[in-house]
This record gives C-alpha cells, sequence and structure tokens, in this order.
C-alpha cells in the first residue's frame, strides 16, 4: 500500500499567482511565485542563432527547431528524450486493489507535486471523447448509414472518457514511471457505470443551479472534458466541452454524434434548446472540480461558472482578494469569459476556499472595433480587420447561466452578438505569470474564412483582472511566416497553450486530421506541432517548432514539472481517419489503420498495430547517471 504523503496544504504556499505557474512554483513558498520567476532580461539582444535559445531562459528553450514532418512519429530535438508515460487500456492500481484503465483520447494534464523533491506526483488527465471504431468496431454500414450502437458499446464508452488520476515518479535514472498500485490513482467516468470506483464519479451540484429542476443537486458522471486548470488552493479543474454531442442521434461524418440517448441513456439529452419538462437535463457541460490529494474527495459542478462549451480555465488569484477564473468556448462564433468571485482566497484556509467557485459573477467580453478575424478568402494571413482594440466585461445574468451563449445571443440580437461578442473559436485560454496579461488561443473558423487563426493577447485596464475594461492585441498570427530556417515556417490552429518561467509561452496546434498534408492552405505545416513562442526580444511571437505528432494525431495538455526539467505532452486520437466512413477500414483490419502509434510507424512501413492516445514525458537528460535514450517515439529500429 502506498503511504506517501503530499506537499503541505498548498493553499498556504502564495501570495500572488496565475494558474499554471502555481504548480511550478511550489518551491517558491511564501513569494510570490510571479515575482519569483521574473527573469532579468537584459543582455538578450541577440536572441536566435541557430538554435531557440534565448540565453538566460530555461533549459528546455535552448534547442534546434526541428523541421515539419508527414511521418507516423513523436519526434523532438536531438538531446531530448521521449517516453511513453501511459496510454489507452493500460492498467494501473488503487491501494485497495481495484485495477483501473486509462482511458481514450486523453487531452487536459496537470502535475500536482508529492513530495518537495519535484520527481513525483500526481497527474490529473481528461479524456476527452471516445473512439467507437477502435473500442468495439463501431461505423456506419455498408451503404453509409449510421445504425444505433448496443448498450454494450455505451457502456464501454462511458467507462472510457471522464478522467484519470495517475501516481507518477522519476527514477534515478530519469525515467518517469506509474506508481501502482497508489491510493491516489482514480478513475472517474462518464455516468453510473460498472467499474471500479464507480462511485466516486458522483458529482455535488453548487452554485445558484443548484436545485434547478434541470440540473438537481448531484450528477452521475463527467464527459467532454476537453481542457481545465488549476486552482490556487491546489485543486484540479476539468471543464467539459462538447457535452451536447453525446445524446444527439448518430449522423454519418459527425464524431460528435455519439446516440447515447438512442441506446436508452436520457441523462444525455442535447440541446440547445434544452428541455425543460423533468430534472436532470442538464447535466453536463459545466466547470467541474477534483482533489487530486483526497481520494475520497467528492467532485463538484460549479453552476456559477455558467454553462457552454468551456475550454479550460485560467485564474489570477492575490492573497486576501477576490479570484478571477478566465475561460473560452470552444465553438466558432461564440465568445471569452471570466468569472469574478465574490469569495477570497485565504491561503491556508480550504473550508473557505473550497467554496470560492460557488458564488461570484459570470461576465462575458464584448470587443470592438469587433471579436472576430475576417479575412478575403480563406487562407489569407491578411485580416480584413483591426489587430487590435478595446474591450468591456458584460455581466452574465443569472437566468443564462444554463445555456449561456444560446440566452446571451437571445438578449442582445443575432447582429450585435456576432459584431461584437463572437469569436474565432477561442480555446485555450492562459494568463501569463509575469505580467497578468491573458493570451487567447483563436484556433480558426471558416465562417469568416480564418484558416490559421492566432494567439491574441487582453491587457486588462489598471493591470486589475476585476476590471471591467481592457485592451487587446493580436500577439501571434497563424500561417506561413515565410522564413526559410527549419522549424520556422509558422503555426496554424493554435490550441493549448503554456508559459514556461520565463514568460515565454508554447503551443499545440489543433489541425482536423481531414486537411493534414492535403493540397492547400495547411500543406506547409505538415502534421501537428508544438511549438516554443517568444514574448519577448526581436523573435517575439515567432514560432519554433519543437515537436512533431504522429499521423491524424494533436499534442494537447502540455505542462512542465516545477522544476521545468520535464515536459508532460498528450498525444490525442492517432489515426482517427481510419474510423472515418470514407476510408471503408474494417474493425481489425489493422494493416488499413491509418497510424500505427506509439508501438509502431506507418509510414516507415513497420509492423502493423493499434493506434492508441497516449501520455508522454519528455525530458532532457542533465546526469551522468541518466539514461539517454530517444527524441522519436516510436525508437528507431537498431
Amino acid at each position: 500500500m502506498d503511504t506517501l504523503v503530499p506537499t503541505a496544504d498548498l493553499s498556504g504556499k502564495l501570495t500572488g499567482t496565475t494558474r499554471r505557474s502555481f504548480i511550478r512554483g511550489i518551491a517558491a513558498a511564501g513569494a510570490s511565485t510571479a515575482a519569483a520567476y521574473s527573469l532579468d532580461r537584459g543582455g538578450v539582444a541577440s536572441l536566435f542563432a541557430e538554435t531557440a535559445d534565448a540565453g538566460r531562459r530555461p533549459r528546455f528553450a535552448n534547442f534546434t527547431a526541428i523541421a515539419a514532418s508527414p511521418a507516423d512519429r513523436l519526434e523532438v530535438p536531438e538531446g531530448f528524450r521521449a517516453d511513453v508515460l501511459i496510454a489507452w487500456g493500460d492498467k494501473f492500481a488503487d491501494a485497495d486493489g481495484n485495477v483501473l484503465e486509462y482511458g481514450f483520447n486523453n487531452d487536459f494534464l496537470a502535475f500536482f507535486p508529492v513530495g518537495r523533491r519535484g520527481d513525483e506526483g500526481v497527474l490529473f488527465v481528461n479524456h476527452e471523447y471516445p473512439s467507437p471504431f477502435f473500442q468495439h468496431g463501431y461505423r456506419a454500414n455498408a451503404a453509409g448509414v449510421a445504425e444505433g450502437k448496443s448498450w454494450y458499446d455505451v457502456e464501454l464508452e462511458r467507462k472510457a472518457v471522464g478522467n484519470s488520476l495517475v501516481h507518477v515518479r522519476q527514477s534515478a535514472r530519469g525515467i518517469w514511471k506509474v506508481v501502482s498500485p497508489s491510493r491516489y490513482n482514480r478513475r472517474i467516468y462518464g455516468g453510473r457505470v460498472n467499474a471500479p470506483q464507480a462511485a466516486l464519479s458522483r458529482f455535488r451540484v453548487t452554485g445558484p443551479l443548484r436545485g434547478d429542476p434541470r440540473v438537481g443537486t448531484s450528477i452521475d458522471g463527467s464527459l467532454g472534458n476537453c481542457s481545465g486548470g488549476i486552482t490556487p488552493w491546489g485543486t484540479a479543474i476539468s471543464c467539459e466541452e462538447n457535452f451536447d454531442g453525446y445524446g444527439l442521434p448518430l449522423e454519418v461524418g459527425n464524431e460528435f454524434a455519439n446516440g447515447w440517448v438512442e441506446a436508452g441513456y436520457p441523462d444525455y439529452h442535447p440541446g440547445p434548446p434544452y428541455r425543460t419538462d423533468g430534472p436532470g437535463f442538464a447535466k453536463y457541460g459545466w466547470v467541474c472540480e477534483h482533489d487530486p490529494y483526497n481520494p475520497g474527495f467528492r467532485p463538484r459542478k460549479h453552476t456559477a461558472l455558467g454553462r457552454f462549451r468551456h475550454e479550460n480555465t485560467a485564474f489570477r488569484a492575490v492573497r486576501g482578494s477576490r479570484v478571477v477564473f478566465y475561460m473560452g468556448d470552444d465553438k466558432s462564433n461564440e465568445g471569452v469569459y471570466k468569472f469574478v468571485s465574490d469569495r477570497a482566497f485565504r491561503p491556508r484556509d480550504r473550508r473557505n476556499n473550497l467554496k470560492i467557485l460557488e458564488a461570484g459573477t459570470l461576465y462575458v467580453a464584448r470587443w470592438s472595433p469587433e471579436g472576430r478575424r475576417r479575412f478575403a478568402t480563406s487562407g489569407d494571413t491578411v485580416p480584413l480587420t483591426a489587430t487590435s482594440g478595446t474591450g468591456e466585461w458584460v455581466e452574465v445574468l443569472e437566468t443564462e447561466l444554463v445555456d449561456t451563449a444560446t440566452l446571451l445571443r437571445t438578449r442582445f440580437g443575432t447582429a450585435e452578438y456576432d459584431l461584437h461578442f463572437a469569436t474565432n473559436r477561442p480555446e485555450d485560454v492562459e494568463v501569463q505569470p509575469e505580467t497578468g496579461h491573458v493570451f487567447v488561443a483563436f484556433t480558426n473558423n471558416s465562417s469568416v474564412r480564418d484558416v490559421h487563426g492566432a494567439v491574441r493577447r487582453i491587457i486588462e485596464d489598471g493591470d486589475d483582472p476585476k476590471a471591467t475594461t481592457f485592451t487587446w492585441e493580436e500577439f501571434a498570427q497563424g500561417g506561413p511566416t515565410g522564413r526559410a530556417a527549419a522549424g520556422e515556417q509558422g503555426f496554424s490552429s493554435a490550441d493549448n497553450l503554456v508559459f514556461d518561467r520565463a514568460g515565454d509561452v508554447w503551443v499545440v496546434t489543433d489541425i482536423s486530421g481531414s486537411s493534414l498534408n492535403r493540397p492547400g492552405p495547411l500543406q506547409y505545416h505538415a502534421n501537428n506541432a508544438l511549438f516554443y513562442v517568444p514574448t519577448s526580444g526581436p523573435n517575439a511571437g515567432v514560432a519554433f517548432r519543437f515537436g512533431n505528432m504522429p499521423a491524424d494525431a494533436e499534442g494537447t495538455g502540455p505542462y512542465f514539472t516545477p522544476d521545468e526539467q520535464t515536459l508532460f505532452l498528450n498525444v490525442q486520437h492517432p489515426g482517427e481517419l481510419t474510423g472515418d466512413p470514407a476510408a471503408r477500414t474494417a474493425y481489425g483490419d489493422v494493416m488499413n489503420y491509418t497510424s500505427y502509434w506509439p508501438e509502431s510507424d506507418k509510414t516507415a512501413g513497420r509492423t502493423p498495430a493499434m493506434p492508441r492516445p497516449a501520455t508522454v514525458a519528455i525530458t532532457r537528460p542533465r546526469r551522468k547517471r541518466y539514461v539517454k535514450g530517444t527524441n522519436l517515439i516510436p525508437r528507431p529500429l537498431d
């Protein structure tokens, strides 16, 4: 039985910080982590020569950018090591001997340290959506018509989504492994299922809509868990995104139409508009909270933060002040939000802090001169619209919390909403540790011909996160840069972001599998990738390619350990085009799967294998006893 204990109550470890820097800053206990990581930027006139080295910037930023690749493998620069930590279907156990199974399509992850050395912790991981084809062989019939799933099919899918909490430890040789059994190991599912620890998937509802007949007081399971966040008091946030698809009737070509209601699960009724003729029809689409250190913690769904396609949360918090959380509604032509708590954050007062997300005011951003980046032609990189402007935070009414985006459109009208509130699919929102500036990844939006997206920066007036007005500017533009050096051709469709201790941002991309490596404006990009983007110096806003994903996959949830010697990364949906109705590939016909990752490499003609989403640990061996390893997954053949 695992007897390790976590670091002392994390709620007493900081005075002022942002979402990502909190966990990275545990070693800076008692000081502002933003201040602790403020680096002297003098003497960086020549930032980049042949590498992405930024002088005094962290060790991970010292690399030679790699070229774009269409290969069916994960690649990082020479000198780094990449290892699969855990993959879909892998088993791990809790302290009571319950055998758990790692879920599908891992997205967000966060590292919660155990102890003070930084080489051990709990990974909190989201499993965004199932893959019927790979899980049980479901696909449209020979005529291309979608047929219903069986009860058994849906049970497999419900067990594969939700969240995993996995205890991990780095060996003396530098290799990360899962600790099993462990009291920290846990699984949250998509509903009340027949599986180990199923009782832990019963959520408590909090906030203004607790007890509302559309919501109830408790909810079974969580689904559509895309990205997430952490809190200053040391809990994990998981955000329910494409929740409405689980109840939609099966439809050929719609990967998010899961048909669960048709299979006899009425709680997953879709919308909008949402049904109001009985209890429990607004159970999903919320911000959820979990405690990685407490195996018996009952997770919560917080209605005060609204109900929409939440991508993630990013916070700003100062001791004794109210906490602010930023969020995006991950859909084309939807908005950016922030929540200002009623309660103040009080270090070491866990009872108070666990109620912070239960009450507050939700706001939506109104952009001027307008919110969307519009283009004359699909694939253009010069917008017709302004690249900077001002904005205000408009309060969301309590009556709008249950179906936030739909009801805001009703209040403001379509024309006003599309002009001043709609944006180009806001995915990850992050707060820069040093400055408190808010960065938003706008992935793309075909309705306004924005193929490449951009990263936008918001600066709150007076540097006050509670301000009701702000200025904004486009920080980094997606699309080809025209730069000739390998790895500097530019990113497209930014998704998840993470800041390193120097305040520079790392970006993973989310180009759909059907658009990768095909003629058109995205062909230059090859596979999805991980980029390093400095936020200061002569190359501010320029993307340097650090990692390539395997075939059909995207990288998600990048997260640094506190010492910034390991970068955890999820690889999601390798080989996803295999199940496309047009592919006509049969279940079990492994030879024709579009990816063999991580066990094998299709583009290299290696032995066929089932593609599996996985979590990867990327390290830079720095001690003689560390194993050097390889920068490729799968490893090269001898």
